[in-house]
């Protein structure tokens, strides 16, 4: 029987060593908190045993896992996955120490913003891209990059019953996490006109299973700044003060969305409460937003149109890819609202990309 390691035992890391004990890995979870790895175990006796009855990936009653603050049990892992804090150094000094203890492994990192290229030069170790989409039981999608073959993380994920996407290039938030961060950047301007909630009840409005603000609340509000915080270093224009002043605030009073019970919205376990909107806005904005975004994904060759596409629908449930979105609203109409947003605004996040420029000048 393969062993999986997981460290970290926060939201993410606790619901995918679920993933992997429940495809009848043999699983190590380590973290350096008791309290965070005993709240691992109450959430994988069952929460994530729920959460797998849901989407009917449920295998066993009962989820083997190993919980553990001792390094050394991680020697004989045959594949480590790292999901800890998103802090670039200390995903470094835990590989550094890693290649030195799990001698036959293969590693993968969950970072939500950085490369695992940084990674890999900073611990002197090939780390690939394994990253997972918020909830991660729920949803399919798995992004995989890395420098060399990806066969067997393809085969990793494919066996705990998710949908890995291959990107032909690193950057820094993958193709998700970019277009969700110029996203949340555009919901500053967007505030200023509506509430969360009249903003995600838009949303979901136009056919989204969640909104967006709740999305945020899933993944961590502290999470959730700290990746803004580090696309905004590889791409300045999702530089937004208001947006990483709200999250400040909230991280500040110990708001952090689901996992602590309350952030834009208030939280009955994994039930968000839901809250009443006075009116709908238009979105057409916040999708050009999008759509901008993943045509620079495109430019750039970090993945083409239809894998761009697949992130998408994979991520958020939603039939149709962002470029389906843009065909139904129309590019032309997407163009002349960040044209008129940008004149307005003078933000960078609203200029238009060259694909745009191509199509419309």
């Amino acid at each position: 029987m393969e062993v999986v390691g997981i460290a970290g035992a926060g939201t993410m890391g606790s619901a995918i060593s679920a993933l992997f004990a429940n495809a009848g890995y043999e699983v190590v979870l380590y973290d350096i908190s008791v309290e965070a790895l005993e709240r691992a175990r109450k959430r994988n006796e069952r929460e994530h045993l729920l959460e797998l009855e849901k989407v009917e990936l449920k295998k066993r009653d009962r989820l083997e896992i190993k919980y553990t603050t001792h390094f050394l049990d991680l020697k004989d892992c045959d594949f480590l996955l790292e999901s800890i804090k998103e802090d670039l150094s200390l995903k470094i000094e835990f590989f550094k120490k890693a290649k030195e203890v799990c001698r036959k492994a293969i590693f993968a990192t969950n970072t939500s913003s950085y490369m695992p290229s940084e990674i890999s030069e900073g611990a002197n170790v090939n780390v690939f891209l394994f990253h997972f989409s918020n909830p991660p039981i729920e949803m399919p999608l798995v992004e995989i990059s890395g420098k060399g073959d990806t066969s067997k993380y393809v085969e990793y994920a494919r066996k705990i019953g998710k949908s890995p996407v291959v990107l032909r290039k690193q950057c820094r938030g993958a193709v998700l996490n970019r277009m969700l961060c110029a996203l949340g950047v555009s919901l500053g301007y967007a505030l200023k006109i509506a509430s969360p909630y009249e903003i995600d009840a838009s949303v979901k409005l136009f056919g989204m299973k969640y909104g967006v603000f709740e999305i945020f609340d899933r993944i961590g509000l502290d999470v959730s700044l700290d990746v803004l915080r580090s696309l905004k270093e590889a791409y300045p224009r999702f530089s937004s003060e208001f947006i990483e002043d709200v999250l400040q605030q909230f991280v500040d009073s110990g708001k952090l969305g689901k996992k602590s019970g309350e952030g834009f919205y208030r939280w009955l376990g994994e039930e968000v409460v839901s809250e009443k909107a006075e009116n709908y806005i238009d979105i057409t904005l916040m999708l050009a937003v999008v759509v901008n975004e993943a045509l620079r994904i495109v430019e750039e060759g970090i993945a083409d149109r239809e894998t761009v596409n697949e992130v998408w629908k994979l991520a958020t449930q939603y039939p149709n890819g962002v470029f389906d979105i843009a065909e139904i609203v129309g590019y032309k109409n997407l163009a002349d609202q960040l044209k008129r947003a940008y004149q307005e605004t003078g933000a960078e996040i609203f200029r238009p990309s060259r694909g745009f420029e191509l199509l419309f000048g």
